[in-house]
């Protein structure tokens, strides 16, 4: 039995019908969801309405079922710049403006492209109701028809460049605002550059300072990059070793807790037995005195965590992990110490990190020309953070780097073909409805119920290619990471360039052709001289497929955000399972969700290219891609504004921004191309029109792309550096500034500020070359009389009391900062566990639910540095950490009021060292139990040698653990302590 063409009539309809409905009931269960949840999860829906310090701090939206909308909506969207960014701002107006360019291609096509298409059209007779508002319903007695498509195809094109352009400038005037600013440019990474493949002659701070002298306002501080990859082994082992320490000593004392609750349950089953006279004034609480004895009553030997110490723990010899934790830790300690006394010169690995004393002068040195050999010194970056960079990747050569630039982007065209296979496969689907009359083993795809068509077609297509192309973006950062791309910001962008590709080709090209060439299988089988002709016919057809995928991505994807469901079950999952360690819970309870625009944007960008590709042949795509683009501006002004929090480190100053906007020009192209292409391939049935149309479309591509190579010329010189008109102007008004206060001598009149007179320059290079080339030798040899000195004193007596004197003095400090940090010793043990559980409501319910004032530093963005403290490198041990004034407010203020302060970020000397270098041991961090035994364990930590400490974190008698502050052992301004 064969099924004909008539049986699968109207499934246009069906399948866009069915995936409308389904996705459409998805939307107002997750939207539901949002209204129902959002005043209740408060951690979830709202965190930044009182987790960042109050200057960064969300404006608290009106509750309610609809209020809140015109709320967010009324507000200031630069104020999202203060918060989380350029970044964040201007995917926000990328939202906007392809809102905008939308709107005016449903309005045009609906008054113009769809009458023309369907009124009155004597061609093809269809009957199914999608496809008669498209451009396969006309026939050939309608070709005079085409005219209309051609004029609308110039006028989109015209006005989609002219938003590109306009919104450049904004763009640009945005990013200039962001670089002056006095928020941005008093932070040490905006006069920072790093450079890499640098010759061996330059691999010394004499010889970089001379080679950079040129610079305006002269060089402050040089960082060179030495091989110290052992003492990295060291640390790193040490790093991981701490973490397993942390979860041993975590399960200890969860194990006690629960073992202490069994003993009470017993011991007052025991007392209500007894009677009322020999009960007497008996207490039904057991007596508690922390000791040895009762932490081995309670975890008998063989409960304490083992773990194997052979290959990934898997093989080798069976140890308990405190104790052997503790020895290794202790003895890393030592190691480290060490080996940093004994850094010395080490390997030079061709990078430096050279720090401006002008931003200025930053960005010319970022631009410079700087060697005279082919590709060395080539690769420079600004804007450098020391938490973005990836030290792993600064130990290549240049020709190790091209290299690998290479291999990496070859295995990405590799990875884009082998994905083909799954991606046509899919495609195939959202035309199975055309090959079930055809492939006899797929009748049953026609004679199945009304639902299973549609959900075959229009659902599971568009699910299908969503979860195959969210693996991707972890493949891809692997891609970059090997690229060996210094800075994982830039990585992120790289990871942007090839997802971006990636749905170009598979999630675009591809489905449309294997949509396409479904249609006329057959037909190329049986007659395939007509075959060009029915591809003409067909290729349109593949906009069912894209109007589904537009109503999956921009109504249920964008609903999918705005409700934050998989969010509130990683959160609950983090919680319950991974919330073991007071580092753990930390993470669960402070830190709040980033948005990773490497990944969002490039799905942005392709419905954007599927618009436009489809804007003139389907007018019902622009109606969705509008739509899909309302919800998504929604959902992420929501996000970024309530939600996210943009980690400093990761910002690139909007330069997300030019890559989406030059990705709009892919879409124009694949439009006027794919036009002009119908219109060649009906030249057997029309010819002079059909090729007169078609070239006037190739005319179209020419313009387009002369326009893009214009925009590019005028605009790429200025997006990434700070020009010379704007950073001389600020520095004038900033020297001003200072004349008027006093600081510095007023000029005379008449002369202006000069950074490049020759005087100042000669006497710059006279300096640096009285400096003497010996400086380094004398610096080692200053550190090997340092050492024999240290080492002749810990050999005494005296040095053992002596550091026991300091273990003691730092045990009574710790303490004294329990007692000021929290109320707990105060309060019996009942009080202690409804205070917790108040804490746990409270961070869950967020200031609806009266929560304390949670304040930080900052939050993710600059993490209250969230950096462990920079100590000498021949410091064995750290001062423990005190409550300080809170620094000048983090974010970006785009405004440059005079009066303001030009203090520039506080200097660290440590800033581009390698962390293995510096960073000194992770404090063990344990929670507060209510035996009291984790004080006695901190103390036999310290008598180990190993820091430790339990403040601000405890576990309740159900062993679970919350903590009310960040780890002890980084910089703390207060706020999270109750």
């Amino acid at each position: 039995m064969s099924v004909s063409a008539s049986q699968v009539g109207n499934s246009s309809t069906k399948t866009f019908v069915t995936a409308l409905v389904a996705n459409g009931a998805l939307l107002v269960v997750e939207i539901g969801a949002f209204l129902v949840l959002k005043s209740r999860l408060g951690r979830i829906y709202s965190p930044r309405t009182y987790l960042p310090p109050p200057d960064k701090r969300a404006q608290e939206l009106p509750p309610g079922l609809w209020r809140w909308l015109p709320a967010l909506l009324v507000g200031e969207p630069k104020d999202i710049i203060h918060k989380n960014g350029l970044d964040a701002y201007m995917v926000l107006r990328f939202l906007k403006m392809l809102i905008l360019i939308f709107f005016v291609f449903t309005l045009s096509t609906f008054l113009v492209i769809v009458p023309i298409d369907s009124v009155g059209a004597q061609g093809t007779g269809k009957v199914d109701a999608i496809e008669r508002l498209t451009w396969s319903n006309l026939g050939p007695k309608d070709e005079k028809r085409f005219a209309a498509h051609i004029i609308m195809v110039y006028f989109l094109t015209f006005f989609v460049l002219y938003m590109i352009r306009r919104e450049l400038l904004h763009f640009l005037d945005m990013r200039h605002q962001f670089l002056i600013s006095k928020s941005h440019s008093r932070l040490a990474q905006a006069r920072t550059v790093l450079i890499t493949s640098v010759p061996e002659e330059l691999a010394d701070e004499h010889s970089l300072r001379l080679f950079a002298s040129f610079v305006p306002g002269g060089i402050d501080r040089v960082w060179i990059y030495r091989d110290t990859r052992n003492l990295n082994k060291l640390f790193d082992e040490r790093q991981a070793i701490c973490t397993k320490l942390e979860v041993a000593q975590a399960q200890v004392l969860k194990r006690a807790t629960a073992a202490w609750r069994v003993k009470e349950a017993a011991h007052r089953r025991m007392l209500k037995k007894k009677p009322d006279t020999e009960r007497g004034n008996a207490d039904l609480e057991l007596p508690v005195a922390p000791s040895q004895e009762l932490l081995d009553e309670l975890v008998p030997f063989k409960e304490k965590p083992r773990h194997r110490i052979g290959f990934l723990g898997w093989f080798g010899l069976k140890v308990e992990t405190v104790p052997w934790c503790t020895r290794e830790i202790a003895k890393l300690n030592v190691e480290i110490r060490d080996m940093r006394e004994h850094i010395g010169k080490g390997k030079f690995l061709g990078s430096v990190f050279i720090r401006c004393n002008l931003q200025l002068g930053a960005h010319v040195l970022a631009q410079c020309v700087s060697y005279h050999r082919p590709l060395a010194m080539k690769e420079k970056w600004m804007e450098t953070n020391p938490k973005d960079i990836v030290w792993e990747n600064l130990d290549d050569g240049a020709l190790e780097m091209t290299w690998r630039y290479a291999t990496s982007w070859i295995a990405t065209i590799g990875l884009i073909v082998a994905w083909g296979f799954p991606v046509a496969f899919i495609g195939t689907l959202s035309q199975v409805d055309e090959l079930c009359s055809k492939v006899k083993w797929l009748e049953w795809v026609c004679t199945a119920p009304t639902p299973v068509p549609g959900i075959i077609q229009g659902i599971l297509p568009p699910v299908l290619l969503a979860s195959l192309f969210a693996l991707l973006p972890f493949i891809l950062r692997g891609l970059a990471w090997y690229e060996c791309i210094p800075r994982y910001s830039l990585i992120s962008i790289s990871v942007y360039r090839r997802f971006f590709l990636f749905l170009l080709v598979h999630g675009f090209l591809i489905v449309t052709l294997s949509s396409g060439i479904t249609s006329v299988i057959k037909n190329i089988i049986d007659n395939p001289t007509h075959t060009i002709q029915d591809m003409a016919k067909q290729l349109p057809g593949a906009s069912i497929f894209f109007l589904t995928y537009m109503v999956t991505q921009g109504l249920a994807g964008a609903g999918a955000a705005l409700a934050q469901l998989f969010p509130i079950i990683l959160h609950f999952i983090q919680k319950w399972f991974l919330g073991r360690t007071p580092r753990q819970a930390y993470k669960v309870t402070f830190l709040m969700p980033s948005a990773d625009f490497g990944v969002i944007l490039p799905r942005l960008s392709l419905l954007a290219t599927i618009g436009f590709a489809y804007s003139i042949l389907n007018p019902m795509v622009n109606l969705f891609a509008l739509l899909s683009y309302i919800m998504f501006y929604l959902a992420f002004r929501f996000l970024l504004t309530q939600v996210y929090d943009q980690p400093d480190e990761k910002e690139t100053g909007g330069m997300y921004f030019p890559m989406a906007v030059s990705n709009l020009f892919v879409g124009l192209y694949i439009e006027q191309i794919c036009l002009a292409c119908l219109f060649f391939l009906k030249a057997s049935v029309s010819p002079t029109s059909s090729i007169v149309e078609g070239v006037l479309l190739l005319v179209l591509v020419v313009i387009t792309a002369t326009t893009q190579v214009l925009i590019n010329r005028a605009f790429g010189p200025i997006l990434d550096f700070l020009p010379m008109s704007l950073a001389t102007k600020k520095m004038a008004k900033r020297y001003e500034r200072h004349q008027r206060k006093g600081d510095l001598p007023l000029t005379p009149a008449g002369e202006e500020i000069d950074l490049f007179k020759r005087d100042g320059l000669r006497s710059v290079r006279r300096r640096i070359k009285r400096l003497p080339r010996t400086f380094d030798s004398t610096l080692l040899t200053l550190k090997a009389k340092v050492k024999e000195e240290g080492e002749h004193l810990a050999r005494s007596k005296s040095m053992r009391e002596k550091e026991a004197q300091k273990r003691r003095e730092a045990q009574e400090k710790e303490a004294a900062i329990r007692a000021s940090t929290s109320n707990e010793p105060q309060l019996n043990e009942k009080e202690k566990g409804s205070q917790q559980k108040e804490v746990e409501q409270a961070a869950m319910a967020g200031p609806n639910g009266d929560a304390p004032d949670l304040s930080r530093k900052s939050s993710a963005s600059s993490k209250h540095s969230n950096k462990s403290k920079a100590s000498s490198k021949a410091s064995s041990k750290k001062s423990v950490p005190v409550v300080f004034d809170p620094p000048a407010p983090a974010g970006v203020d785009l405004s440059d009021d005079d009066g303001s302060s030009d203090e520039e970020e506080a200097d660290d000397e440590h800033a581009f060292d390698h962390p293995s270098t510096y960073v000194e041991q992770p404090w063990i961090w344990m929670p507060k139990d209510r035996l009291g035994l984790s004080q006695l364990l901190v103390d036999e930590l310290h008598a180990a040698g190993v820091d430790a400490s339990d403040v601000g974190a405890v576990m309740n008698e159900k062993g679970v653990v919350e903590v009310t502050r960040n780890p002890p052992d980084e910089e703390w301004s207060g706020g999270h302590d109750l």
